[in-house]
């Protein structure tokens, strides 16, 4: 008898969960959303300080790695962190590009992710993203990286790793952030089928 740890989602189709290809084909439609965003977050930046110069203001990069680290958190990371969570937690049941790939975040029971579960599944798979940031504004800081940066970056590929291999090797294709959050990224076999048949 199973415990309610040990459920799955349940399908009255019979549940098909997304493996690797699948995955990597959404984060890649949605990739070009982030893209999208950095670019825009890019030349917003310049228009401000632009208009800052006109009126006589000076505006430089922060000094202080932490701070830098901080308004990069603020304005890239979060944003990011908040589409996926909310994406995730609507009644879509995944982003934009999990849509044009054909699969759906579900829960144990096959239904939608609560808030607080999508935001934790986002957190944790955004994580290496994040000490790769933090990473970088500290070696930019100092003539010579410091230990703690390299430390830092063979981490982030450590997880990455793990995340790769989670989903390779785990039955059900789940990742950390998938056990995390009590996730299953399945197939939905409706949203494929109109997909193959749109131009």
């Amino acid at each position: 008898m199973k415990t309610p740890t040990e459920t799955t989602p349940q399908d009255p189709r019979g549940t098909q969960y997304a493996g690797v290809a699948n995955r990597l084909t959404a984060f890649a439609f949605d990739y070009l959303i982030i893209c999208g965003y950095i670019v825009m977050l890019i030349a917003t930046t310049m228009a401000t300080v632009k208009i800052a110069e006109l009126v006589g203001l000076t505006w430089h990069w922060p000094g202080s790695p932490i701070i830098a680290d901080l308004i990069a958190l603020v304005t890239l990371v979060l944003p990011v962190v908040l589409y996926f969570t909310l994406q995730e937690s609507s009644p879509k049941q995944g982003t934009w590009g999990k849509r044009k790939a054909g699969i759906r975040v579900v829960n144990a029971n096959g239904g939608t992710l609560t808030r607080p579960q999508a935001l934790l599944r986002s957190l944790v798979k955004f994580l290496p993203w994040q000490i790769a940031h933090t990473g970088l504004f500290q070696g930019l800081a100092v003539s010579t990286i410091p230990l703690a940066v390299i430390v830092g970056y063979v981490f982030v590929y450590m997880l990455v790793g793990i995340y790769t291999a989670s989903a390779l090797i785990s039955k059900k294709h789940r990742t950390p952030y998938d056990w995390a959050s009590g996730s299953y990224v399945i197939v939905d076999v409706q949203i494929g089928r109109k997909n193959l048949c749109e131009p």
